[in-house]
């Protein structure tokens, strides 16, 4: 084999130790952040409606249930949406300009310190609880079959047996709730828990508010039910109709603006839909004449 000459090989070196000061910057990246998109530093690695991963962005978006008008949407690079009920409908509040506002959500925006900020905002909730599970996989032992005795700060646990709080400090984010003294004899401990000390029930700070929106949402199944008639409308008109089933552009920044142009053509379609295109021809000739006698 021929020998190379020494200023190929040496611009071979230098071109790998390039390579490795950028997997090294990308290493440390990661290391930081949990993980890197080489393609978008701002997208990030979500779950996808086909049980799968991909690297995208989370759109929020809040709509009008009369009209289904698109009011106020929103890119993030979280794949929880949690936390983002009272803000997005918070604006979308604003936007109306209304005191009071109804808000549908599903079990991804369940998050007891959100939906009191909603309750203290004016915005009356109904979002489906996440379904429960205990390590037994026993339904008839789930923390919903505890009852919770306010006069005493206790629970009743399916045997008839009281729990008692662990811990008395105030604002704490989560109450733990045990009796290891009667588990350890329980008849039935192996369907309720897992632990070898026993079980425990955790109760958030919340967990009144919550128990609340649970008991709202219950009793008006049929308006709960309409959720997916009036957002899904407008994400599957994007992708089936309007062919808006990926992002063109990158960074965050782009990705808002892509967004907010779809959204936009969406509410012009629908508007075009409902009043007619006559109707909206007139309306823009109107205001560009009365723009012109006021300038």
């Amino acid at each position: 084999m021929p020998k190379l000459p020494r200023e190929v090989i040496e611009k071979k070196l230098k071109e790998m130790e390039v390579r490795k000061a950028s997997y090294q910057a990308l290493a440390e990246e990661i290391k930081k952040d949990g993980e890197v998109s080489t393609v978008d530093p701002d997208a990030r690695l979500m779950g996808v409606h086909n049980h799968g991963v991909d690297v995208c962005y989370n759109v929020q978006a809040v709509v009008d249930s009369k009209h289904s008008l698109v009011v106020e949407v929103e890119v993030i690079n979280t794949p929880s949406d949690q936390g983002q009920l009272s803000v997005m409908v918070g604006k979308a509040k604003e936007i109306l300009e209304v005191d009071k506002i109804t808000a549908l959500a599903d079990k991804g925006y369940y998050v007891g310190e959100d939906l009191k900020k909603c309750e203290e905002a004016g915005i009356t909730t109904y979002v489906a609880r996440p379904e429960q599970v205990n390590s037994t996989g026993e339904k008839e032992y789930l923390q919903a079959r505890f009852i919770y005795n306010p006069e005493d700060d206790t629970y009743t646990c399916p045997q008839g047996k009281i729990l008692t709080r662990l811990n008395n400090k105030k604002d704490l984010e989560r109450y733990e709730y045990r009796n290891w003294k009667v588990c350890k004899t329980c008849p039935v401990r192996d369907k309720c828990t897992s632990a070898k000390r026993g079980r425990r029930i955790s109760r958030s700070k919340n967990q009144d508010v919550m128990e609340m929106v649970d008991l709202r949402t219950k009793v008006n199944k049929e308006l709960y039910s309409r959720r997916q008639l009036i957002i899904e409308h407008v994400f599957g008109t994007l992708k089936r109709s309007m062919g808006f089933t990926h992002f063109l552009t990158r960074r965050i920044a782009s990705v808002r603006a892509e967004i907010a142009l779809a959204f936009l053509g969406y509410n012009l379609k629908r508007a075009i839909n409902l009043l007619g295109v006559d109707w909206i021809l007139n309306e823009m000739a109107l205001k560009k004449r009365v723009l012109l006698a006021t300038t």
